[in-house]
């Protein structure tokens, strides 16, 4: 018997090479976001959104959440029912500072993701999923 794998590379999986820890580097977008004036540097979820890049590539039930105090917010972003045999869900978790200018800064951002059943792990974790 042959099996087969497939492999489906996005933007956001090719970001999530630290597996082990679960952070996502946040430097690099941070500086593109401070060279640019977008109206969706005012607004968590647009740029949460931004960041993250998801656009279709990981179809599912999408649960946003954010709340801000001040100068600092987070956001949640859960997609569940990937529709993928191996990953049943995957959670993000963002933290912004908000700059002088009004736009929101990204402090840190973590993934982890949930597996389908029988393919690993149950909670959701950075690690690999069977």
């Amino acid at each position: 018997m042959t099996s087969a794998t497939t492999v489906t590379t996005t933007k956001t999986e090719t970001v999530l090479g630290v597996q082990a820890s679960g952070e996502l580097p946040v430097e690099a977008f941070n500086a593109h976001a401070e060279s640019i004036d977008e109206p969706w540097e005012r607004d968590v979820q647009a740029t949460t959104e931004q960041f993250l890049a998801l656009g279709t590539h990981e179809t599912g039930n999408r649960s946003f959440q954010s709340s801000s105090s001040g100068d600092s917010a987070r956001a949640s972003l859960l997609i569940d029912g990937l529709g993928d045999d191996s990953v049943r869900a995957r959670s993000y978790e963002l933290t912004f500072a908000r700059r002088a200018d009004g736009t929101w800064r990204i402090s840190s951002a973590t993934w982890a993701q949930r597996c389908q059943e029988g393919r690993g792990h149950r909670d959701f974790s950075p690690e690999p999923c069977l």
